[in-house]
């Protein structure tokens, strides 16, 4: 009789110990998640990153217009995406800019200049989400880079 509680309460309290743990393993699903943002996705925010409002999220790959609604909107971003770089791009300008987010990157649109003055803050219109076989890279750099590309690209 002994025998069998003692075994009744190993069992239990190992039920306890595994029902314990669960809630740790489902969590790193969500560890690449940050600032509000979850993974995979690339937000956009009115504000930093840090204080700010997600105000749109993309998650597909490719090329896609941002909704009219926060066209020229975003202030920040945040790429949770593990290996996948982002372009924001400004279609208003000729030719078109673009400023490469890297993978696992948050960046604050406001502390880079845009070559047509100013900064990015506001002047992203469209996103390009990189997908396989995409490194997660900027010009080969984890670092925020910019470029251009033709008018009405792609």
């Amino acid at each position: 009789m002994k025998l069998t509680k003692k075994l009744a309460a190993t069992l239990l309290a190992s039920a306890g110990l595994a029902s314990a743990l669960v809630p740790l393993a489902a969590s790193s699903a969500s560890a690449a998640s940050q600032y509000g943002c979850s993974y995979p996705r690339v937000c956009v925010y009115g504000g930093t990153f840090a204080s700010g409002t997600i105000i749109g999220w993309f998650q597909d790959n490719g090329y896609q217009n941002m909704p009219r609604s926060i066209q020229n909107d975003p202030d920040a971003v945040v790429n949770t995406r593990n290996d996948d770089s982002v372009w924001l791009i400004d279609t208003g300008a000729n030719p078109d800019r673009y400023i490469c987010i890297p993978a696992k990157t948050a960046a604050n649109l406001g502390s880079y200049d845009h070559p047509e003055g100013g900064t990015w803050a506001n002047k992203v219109d469209t996103i390009n989400i990189f997908g396989d076989p995409d490194n997660g890279l900027c010009s080969g750099s984890n670092r925020v880079q910019q470029g251009t590309v033709p008018a009405n690209w792609p």
